[in-house]
């Protein structure tokens, strides 16, 4: 079996999955029930001194979107969206520095590392809660710059609003830095024009690394009541949004080389490995989770294991970054020669599925076949073809 032990800010996790904060890590019963699942660490929910964040939690509302960003009814697509509102944790800071305490013994006994999670309001309280989070003796903290709901929210200065505002990101980040001894993770937003400049930002004012992403905020709408789901705006993750994040991450990762921690989009084992490939040591989950049940983490593990085996690869470490490293620049693909769209006769039916979507006009009928005259190389024929009659071929095509 493949080693799966990474080591992240120097503390070894004995595999790369993470469950995320959020529910499944916002009181104690939960978070052992992930420590049982073998998970190789959790972040707990994030503890806050904002009342309005305390309270938002008593007005929780979460809905799985299928692909048509329909309300799902029993069955939960591969690919869904997972959107809702959720506030931080709601006890009081010292009543959770408890709970967290208690967990992290728990972890240390299974080897789960337990990562501290914080949302404050003001430069002082923010250091105020990094306090005491080093005080219940976890390891490293994440700092919660990309909670999207308190952009929705007056007179809420967290979260989000944090995480778009270099200036005070980077304050803060500082104060909180000289203020503990353990490392420290930003939780950063998507909603920002750059991700690598404001990782940039924090990374230069103390912090070790970064989890990317936080989700969205979006509005999805009922066209049959004409109101919107869940009363109004929300924020919205899943697997849909995987390419997104991992955008960002192969971005920090190649022009950083700061420490990721991924979250925002994985679904499986596979999807851990995309995260890993793109440059992320760990990778924390939530939504899956959510939909599947605890089960789900110890099921992922088992199978992150299966295809690093699979696939020859001997410990996990081996695929951080490997896709990143190899990714070109545009200016490197244009190099290369184009590719040119290939049909097998033997295959094709003539449906013309190509044809129709050929918008360079590259392909048309010649005594009943179809041929290939000055093909552009985009590739969308091979994906229309309903036979595999047309592959790409010629360049260095990667897919």
């Amino acid at each position: 079996m493949a080693d799966l032990k990474v080591k992240f800010l120097g503390v070894e996790f004995k595999n790369p999955l993470v469950a995320s904060s959020a529910e499944p890590t916002a009181n104690y019963e939960n978070m052992e029930r992930v420590v049982e699942a073998g998970t190789g660490a959790l972040v707990v929910k994030t503890m806050t001194d904002s009342e309005a964040m305390k309270q938002l939690s008593y007005q929780t509302r979460w809905r799985y979107l299928n692909e048509r960003h329909e309300v799902c009814r029993g069955k939960i697509p591969r690919c869904f969206s997972f959107y809702g509102r959720a506030g931080l944790e709601w006890r009081n800071p010292e009543e959770w520095a408890v709970h967290v305490e208690k967990i992290r013994e728990q972890g240390d006994k299974e080897n789960c590392v337990v990562i501290g999670s914080i949302g404050g309001t003001n430069v002082d309280s923010w250091v105020n809660l990094a306090k005491i989070t080093e005080q219940t003796g976890v390891k490293m903290m994440e700092l919660n710059f990309g909670c999207p709901h308190p952009s929705q929210m007056e007179n809420t200065k967290t979260g989000m609003v944090i995480g778009q505002d270099k200036t005070v990101a980077t304050e803060i980040v500082k104060a909180v830095s000289e203020s503990v001894s353990i490392p420290i993770i930003i939780k950063l937003t998507p909603q920002v024009v750059d991700v690598v400049e404001m990782a940039k930002a924090v990374k230069e004012a103390g912090a070790e690394a970064v989890t990317l992403i936080n989700r969205f905020m979006g509005f999805v709408v009922n066209v049959e009541t004409g109101k919107p789901v869940i009363l109004g705006s929300g924020g919205i993750g899943g697997p849909w949004v995987k390419p997104l994040t991992l955008r960002w991450i192969h971005e920090v990762y190649n022009k950083l080389g700061m420490p990721i921690t991924g979250t925002n989009g994985p679904y499986d084992a596979k999807d851990v490995v995309e995260f890993m490939m793109a440059g992320a040591t760990t990778v924390q989950m939530a939504s899956a989770v959510m939909a599947k049940g605890y089960r789900w983490l110890k099921k992922t593990i088992k199978e992150l294991n299966e295809f690093l085996d699979s696939h020859g690869y001997k410990t996990a470490e081996e695929v951080i970054g490997i896709a990143s490293r190899s990714a070109m620049t545009y200016a490197q693909m244009a190099e290369f020669p184009k590719e040119k769209a290939v049909i097998d006769p033997d295959l094709c039916t003539m449906c013309r599925a190509c044809i129709n979507s050929c918008f360079y006009n590259a392909l048309s009928v010649k005594d009943d076949k179809i041929v290939v005259g000055d093909c552009w190389g985009c590739g969308i024929c091979s994906c229309v073809c309903p036979e595999g009659a047309v592959t790409m071929q010629g360049g260095p095509v990667n897919e």
